[in-house]
């Protein structure tokens, strides 16, 4: 697969986004977003994904983590990073609710819990 160069890189789907967006976007830091609901935080998300995705800026064979408190904000955002990425480079990405992530990983080490804390397993 050839990946985009960073400074050839822009947003999905003909996008404008506003300055502070595409900096927050392409940045190389970690940063709070606190808006209101409908102002984009999803998109913001999703197009920031693409750009990790695309440039190689999270490097193969790594995987992006997003965490939901509710399954169809989940959802919603593995769906457009899909729509942005392609269906190849969204493998890399996965969206769940904490309750799924926090299930996934008791699924892969509950062997390895103390006893007193021992799940019966049919």
């Amino acid at each position: 697969m050839r990946y985009k160069k960073i400074e050839e890189w822009v947003p999905s789907d003909n996008m404008t986004l506003e300055d502070n967006a595409l900096i927050t976007v392409k940045s190389d830091y970690n940063t709070l977003i606190i808006v209101g609901p409908g102002a984009g935080k999803t998109e913001l998300l999703a197009q920031r994904a693409s750009f990790l995705l695309e440039t190689n800026s999270c490097v193969y064979p790594k995987k992006i983590l997003a965490i939901s408190f509710k399954r169809d904000a989940a959802y919603n955002l593995k769906n457009r990073v899909e729509k942005r990425c392609g269906e190849k480079l969204s493998k890399r990405f996965d969206s769940l609710t904490f309750d799924a992530f926090s299930k996934l990983i008791l699924d892969q080490f509950y062997r390895g819990l103390p006893s007193d804390y021992k799940i019966n397993y049919p």
